[in-house]
């Protein structure tokens, strides 16, 4: 099995600076419109040559599986740029610091981290499936316990203090008698205040510098772990550990806050569990609808090939249902569901009930709006008649409840599939604080002059404001070269735009 420094070996300089920049500027919860990809070249060409200057960032909020949104953001490229050019002219003593750190693992802790992905010059994605490279420690981990602990970190990128790197590095006391001198830990320090407006608490959701960012500090928590022999594991900030006694467990909870609380971090009490062993390693609900699944696969087994017809597909999405509502609705259940159905073949009628009934539960559960145009609408060939319904419900719903995640997919969707909506308002859209939401409108009205120039007229009022940051990527793209006269300008000059041609 690979350990952690040695996926860490595999990326190069270059290819580290790449897969950020090119692709990990923007999160996958957006619609897929955004790219920067063309900014990535632009930088090349023009050797990173970006002012040092503070930045703010674009702030959106994206629906949690349990209902309750989380705040993303984007940064002003400029900033990442120089953020991501540091990580990739100190790699190779960040890799060596994480040697350091790792190279006391028995198996590796971290099981979700930046590393070559296939068929990608991407190198992070939330969920990894990939036992043979990173092995199940898990399962050795648990001979001879008999109790399992569940923690996890107290709101953790917006927590992460950027001087807990240096901290990280080298210690606390070193670190603060060498705040001034030029290190590879104070230069990574000063980057993440400035794509953060000069603030020290807190890392950028969404760009994938950050989750490199976190490693930093959270494998110097795993070391001093791993130093008392605890067997765990850790999934970006959500530690397991398997202990032989109930007073073991409390040591490790101990342990593990003290740890996190020399970094300024906070173990979520309310979230961590002492539960006796044996548990169902995957959770209950997986297990449930995966033995669902293949019930109806053999029932329906004809001539080699197993298929879902209507009846099986509405018990299929009611189990999905009951057990969200019997575990506190956890919309996560939903997502699983509507992933395993759209790659199941089925009867007509089947697909149509899948269209239907998933759209109308994205109404109620936005958080699964993102997965609606690669797992239902393509999978099921959904007519544009129905996406223009939900659109317009969509559109309305979010500007109604505040949830503009909604409402800016359902501009995506009419401005992709041709359609108009019923109940658009550019005053509504422009009187709101969300970027993407303008952006979206921008879009939508893109070949209406009169309704054109109301963006315009409202972007040059941000460009001159204290906000231009927070609202970059609106502002950017709605204006034309004449309207910059700084770093913008070179942009334009060069057509380079963040949003794809579709």
């Amino acid at each position: 099995m690979k350990k952690y420094s040695e996926y860490m070996d595999e990326v190069s300089a270059e290819e580290l600076f790449k897969g950020l920049l090119a692709e990990g500027m923007f999160s996958d919860k957006l619609p897929p419109i955004f790219t920067s990809e063309p900014f990535y070249e632009y930088c090349l060409d023009m050797k990173h040559n970006f002012k040092d200057t503070s930045h703010d960032y674009i702030r959106f909020n994206s629906m949690r599986n349990i209902n309750i949104p989380r705040q993303l953001g984007i940064p002003v490229p400029m900033a990442y740029a120089r953020m991501c050019k540091g990580l990739s002219d100190n790699w190779d003593e960040i890799r060596e610091y994480f040697h350091k750190q790792t190279d006391n693992q028995k198996f590796k802790v971290s099981r979700i981290h930046i590393r070559k992905l296939k068929d990608t010059g991407k190198l992070f994605e939330m969920n990894y499936d990939n036992w043979k490279l990173d092995g199940t420690p898990d399962d050795d981990l648990i001979l001879g316990k008999r109790f399992l602990v569940k923690a996890d970190i107290s709101t953790c990128f917006p927590s992460i203090y950027s001087h807990s790197i240096p901290w990280a590095f080298v210690g606390k006391e070193e670190a603060k008698n060498h705040k001034n001198k030029k290190t590879v830990y104070n230069e990574l320090d000063c980057l993440c205040q400035k794509i953060r407006d000069s603030e020290t608490h807190g890392l950028i959701i969404g760009p994938h510098s950050s989750n490199l960012l976190s490693e930093i500090v959270l494998c110097a928590v795993d070391h001093k772990l791993v130093e008392e022999d605890y067997k765990f594991t850790r999934c970006i900030d959500d530690y397991t550990c398997y202990v032989e006694t109930e007073e073991k467990a409390s040591r490790f909870i101990m342990k593990l806050a003290n740890e996190l609380r020399y970094y300024d971090l906070e173990l979520n009490f309310k979230k961590t569990s002492v539960e006796r062993l044996p548990v169902v390693f995957s959770s209950q609900w997986v297990r449930k609808l995966c033995d669902k699944k293949a019930d109806y696969r053999m029932r329906n087994k004809s001539e080699n090939e197993s298929f879902f017809n209507y009846s099986d597909v509405r018990s299929y999405i009611d189990n999905a249902l009951e057990l969200m509502k019997d575990n506190q609705d956890n919309s996560a259940i939903l997502n699983y569901a509507i992933k395993v159905l759209s790659k199941q073949k089925m009867t007509e009628n089947a697909k149509s009930l899948c269209g239907k009934e998933f759209f109308h539960l994205a109404l109620i559960y936005p958080y699964l709006i993102p997965l609606l145009e690669e797992y239902v609408i393509k999978p099921y060939n959904i007519g544009t008649d129905e996406i223009e319904s939900f659109a317009n419900i969509a559109y309305c719903n979010g500007l109604k409840d505040g949830n503009y995640e909604e409402s800016y997919y359902g501009i995506y969707f009419a401005w992709k599939y041709g359609f108009k909506l019923k109940e658009i308002s550019s005053e509504d859209i422009l009187k709101t604080d969300n970027c993407i939401l303008k952006l979206f409108g921008m879009l939508y009205y893109k070949s209406d002059e009169k309704e054109l120039e109301k963006y315009k007229e409202h972007a040059r009022k941000l460009k001159a404001s204290c906000v231009m940051d927070r609202n970059w990527l609106f502002v950017y793209e709605t204006l034309s070269k004449d309207d910059f006269t700084d770093e913008w300008k070179g942009l334009k000059a060069k057509n380079i735009s963040f949003i794809k041609t579709i």
